[in-house]
């Protein structure tokens, strides 16, 4: 082959590693579009456009330029990548029938584990804020939905909502009208259909129409959507709580500030009852989804309230959500927030202020005791830490 036959592939491969940072430069391989094999085509995990970049680590994956190699790294690859390879890798011996069905059963096993951390993953972003990464996230989501339950099964609205989502968040409406459609046109094919996925799909309509300005309809689709999540559990439920939030958000888009101290004071109110009984196990989207919920609260109510105590009890309920998580700085920095406050505003006598104090002296105590299991055994009380759950999320 001619030096000018490569001359194309050389300036692309140029134009997709330029301004490669150092992180993900150690992850990356060039690869020349010419010299795969006959009838084979590599395309980018994310667009699917010609391939010139592959991950040096898993050397399955590949992708146009180096843009999309670090947002789809950022968003989900990193934790992927290695568990991608024996899905990625073409078996060289088929072997007998009973192998094949141990095989495909092992396949379908990391493909179903892969699916959960993908959506994980997906949510965690979106209620970071992190839109442009949880699409990546979403897509690899989408694709091991089809792969373990087919192209027109009821297990890929979820995927299509998160997806629709992140575009919502990117403000790429058309898109994300494609995708809610999508998942809609799925729910009403279906025979059966979970009320929490019909609340999400409302849900995620009513974010698209408030972007859009369109704030009757954003409330319409909201009031769907707790009314499905109420009939999981109950309208007090952790699971309505993201119809709440976002019935205040809309609220506050139209100036009506009492109706959001209304709704957000609900959702405040519900937090705190649940992590006090300590009854629900969160994930870590929903620790982030909790977390986003509560600073946006003691935001409004530190610029919208007058009284002092509003934004405590928030920080009072944050210190309870990392507390219950194993995170007991944070939770011991939060409390003792809050308990400064009220003993301020309320007196030291107040069941407010007793509240958090016995909180607070609780996080301490649990810390004090974790740190003493650290020590020789002459120093340690024996009682260890609080054995609360432990995770990942900040």
């Amino acid at each position: 082959m001619s030096a000018a036959a490569f001359t194309l592939p050389q300036r692309e491969q140029q134009r997709a590693m330029k301004g490669s940072g150092t992180d993900i430069a150690l992850h990356s391989t060039l690869i020349n579009p010419l010299a795969n094999p006959k009838g084979v085509k590599l395309g980018c995990e994310l667009c699917g456009k010609p391939a010139y970049i592959q991950c040096k680590d898993c050397r399955v994956t590949f992708y146009c330029d180096n843009e999309h190699q670090s947002t789809d790294f950022r968003g989900i690859h990193e934790k992927i990548c290695p568990l991608l390879i024996p899905l990625r890798t073409p078996v060289a011996i088929l072997g007998s029938e009973e192998e094949r069905l141990h095989r495909d059963k092992q396949t379908r096993h990391r493909q179903i584990q892969l699916l959960e951390l993908s959506k994980t993953e997906a949510h965690k972003k979106l209620f970071e804020g992190h839109y442009n990464l949880a699409i990546p996230a979403a897509l690899q989501a989408l694709r091991f939905s089809m792969d373990v339950y087919g192209q027109d099964s009821i297990e890929l609205v979820p995927s299509y909502l998160l997806l629709g989502e992140a575009s919502i968040g990117l403000k790429q409406f058309p898109q994300a009208e494609d995708y809610l459609s999508l998942a809609k046109w799925a729910i009403l094919k279906a025979e059966d259909c979970e009320n929490k996925i019909r609340s999400q799909m409302h849900r995620n309509f009513g974010l698209l129409y408030a972007s859009q300005g369109n704030y009757q309809e954003a409330l319409n689709q909201i009031a769907h959507d707790i009314y499905f999540s109420s009939l999981e559990k109950g309208p007090e439920n952790i699971l309505v709580l993201g119809g709440y939030f976002q019935l205040g958000n809309v609220f506050h888009k139209q100036g009506k500030l009492e109706q959001v101290t209304t709704v957000f004071d609900k959702v405040v109110s519900i937090w705190k009852s649940t992590l006090k009984l300590n009854e629900e196990t969160l994930d870590e989207a929903q620790q982030a989804e909790a977390v986003q919920m509560l600073t946006t609260i003691y935001s409004y109510r530190t610029n919208y309230m007058t009284s002092s105590t509003g934004p405590a009890e928030v920080n009072f309920v944050l210190g309870q959500l990392y507390h219950a998580y194993g995170h007991s700085d944070k939770s011991r920095d939060y409390a003792a927030k809050a308990l400064e406050v009220y003993e301020a505003a309320l007196g030291r006598e107040h069941s407010l202020t007793i509240e958090a104090r016995n909180f607070f002296k609780s996080v301490v105590g649990g810390r004090q005791d974790k740190m003493a299991t650290n020590r020789p055994p002459s120093g340690s009380d024996g009682r260890g830490g609080s054995g609360r759950r432990k995770s990942s999320f900040v």
